[in-house]
């Protein structure tokens, strides 16, 4: 598929370049078949676009392949140029949107609809795995979710979700980023995220002293621990990762009010996913509708019922 244009910067914009649904079926068909239609039954290539049912026929055997079939639009029986607004919503606005504020902004019919289709586009903002960190890592957990308890601190805390974080440290600005949802604070899960995230033969991870961190070197990492001693030294000592966590914490107290620990992980990708796509502003539209082609469906039963952490 050839480079495309730059992305819409206004609603006015979106709207004129897909003024109704026959635009986005056709821009739709070359997300899912750059090179052309394949049949999915016999092979053979070249199809004829049924407009009204948003399917593509094969002129071989004439076998129907739905567009939105096998992605995240799967069985979705509302105008595309709905999906198409949602996905510049998550795409264009920095601090996102929330599900409430989308129900309101596109007219549907609940709040579980609107909930419904920003989980399923979060689920496929995941970052590739062959992407990995390099050059200066910073590696630090925090907790997120309900207030301090009184009188405990730091890793001893319950009731909060364990998030880690690997961020590229560029000097006076970050570079790319990884976050995941964690259940402990140990070796057994710092460690493979931590390993998972960067590039053994090119990244050098620099954490605090916590023993989580203490096994990176034996199994191939190079590994530069700090001993933070008073907590005030945190912030020195992993600087990115600190204002990383506080812009995290800012977006999900900011936009959505606080999120279950069992959906935090799609929060997660959302925000890994913009941050380090945060030069590619006016293209993140498209991105986020390529992903959402690429991805597979996300039913209810399963967006509701799997484990995310």
């Amino acid at each position: 598929m050839k480079k495309q244009a730059k992305g819409p910067g206004t609603i006015v914009d979106l709207m004129s370049r897909f003024p109704d649904e026959a635009t986005c079926v056709a821009f739709l068909h070359k997300l899912r078949w750059p090179d052309g239609f394949v049949c999915p039954r016999c092979g053979e290539c070249g199809s004829v676009t049924i407009q009204t049912r948003r399917l593509e026929q094969c002129r071989s055997c004439r076998h129907q392949t739905s567009i939105t079939a096998g992605t995240v639009f799967h069985r979705t029986r509302k105008p595309l140029r709905l999906w198409f607004l949602a996905a510049f919503f998550v795409g264009r606005h920095k601090t996102g949107i929330s599900a409430l504020q989308l129900q309101k902004d596109l007219g549907l019919g609940s709040y579980k609809t609107a909930w419904a289709w920003l989980h399923k586009l979060r689920s496929a903002l995941h970052e590739r795995g062959e992407f990995r960190l390099t050059g200066l890592v910073e590696a630090d957990e925090t907790y997120v979710g309900a207030k301090n308890e009184r009188g405990v601190r730091g890793r001893q805390l319950v009731g909060k979700s364990l998030v880690a974080a690997a961020v590229e440290s560029r000097g006076e600005r970050a570079g790319a980023l990884r976050m995941e949802v964690l259940s402990a604070a140990s070796q057994a899960e710092l460690g493979p995220f931590v390993r998972g995230a960067i590039d053994p033969a090119r990244a050098t991870v620099k954490t605090d002293g916590w023993s989580g961190y203490g096994d990176l070197c034996q199994h191939g990492a190079k590994h530069e621990a700090v001993v933070q001693g008073a907590p005030a030294r945190a912030v020195t000592i992993l600087p990115w990762s600190h204002i990383l966590f506080s812009n995290f914490k800012g977006w999900l107290r900011g936009t959505f009010h606080g999120v279950s620990h069992k959906h935090l992980s799609r929060y997660l990708q959302e925000f890994v996913y913009r941050t380090n796509r945060r030069w590619l502003e006016h293209d993140l539209f498209f991105y986020v509708l390529r992903r959402a082609v690429q991805s597979e469906p996300l039913p209810w039963a399963r967006l509701t019922a799997e484990a995310t952490a």
